[in-house]
């Protein structure tokens, strides 16, 4: 992130000096420092995001590709007189796990000619498709495979990478429940032991 930020503030001069270049460094420090303080940020996901950048890479080639053949496609339909748009509303699900998967997937078929989201409920998609010939593709296309692929990489690389969101959540999702847990118990014990200490003073008396 510091790169980032750094680069941002070089791009947003317009222009390089020396003076720009030592307050980049200043601010993009202290932005860097304000993320990792405030929003979770840190080497250890930064290292784990960048291992994620090649696939990312690709992934954006693979929707650049797909919408240029999309706009051929839109195209010779245009062009063709005789052509005559057989509209239809899809429904079906992918199979993604995570979330921002299942967000990209839903933006790259709206960035595709041919085809809009128009709902996205969990893992179930409505899809308006220009004609019945896009239909084809979209539950087990080539953004399916891509996104599928990045998330069974994510999850392989989960085991020697630490700073995941989700694992944390889990473990302190864990961790509150086993105190929730002391806590039942020990609260079921009280009125057990007043009983005890109550039986022993009449016992005496």
């Amino acid at each position: 992130m510091f790169i980032v930020y750094f680069a941002l503030w070089v791009i947003l001069n317009g222009k390089w000096t020396t003076e720009i270049g030592i307050f980049g460094v200043i601010f993009a420090a202290a932005l860097y420092a304000f993320s990792c303080r405030f929003m979770g940020y840190g080497f250890k996901k930064d290292l784990h995001y960048l291992r994620r950048l090649p696939t990312t890479i690709c992934y954006g080639a693979t929707l650049l590709a797909e919408i240029f053949k999309a706009n051929v496609t839109v195209m010779k339909m245009i062009l063709d007189k005789n052509f005559e748009p057989q509209p239809q509303l899809v429904h079906f699900e992918s199979g993604l796990k995570e979330t921002r998967h299942r967000v990209a997937l839903a933006d790259s078929i709206t960035l595709t000619p041919g085809t809009i989201t128009c709902q996205l409920e969990g893992d179930h998609y409505l899809v308006h498709c220009l004609d019945a010939a896009m239909v084809d593709g979209l539950d087990n296309g080539v953004f399916v495979e891509k996104l599928s692929q990045m998330e069974q990489k994510q999850e392989f690389m989960a085991d020697s990478v630490t700073g995941e969101v989700q694992p944390e959540n889990e473990a302190a999702e864990a961790e509150t429940q086993a105190t929730a847990t002391v806590n039942e118990a020990a609260e079921n014990e009280a009125p057990e032991n007043d009983g005890d200490a109550e039986k022993e003073e009449e016992h005496e008396h």
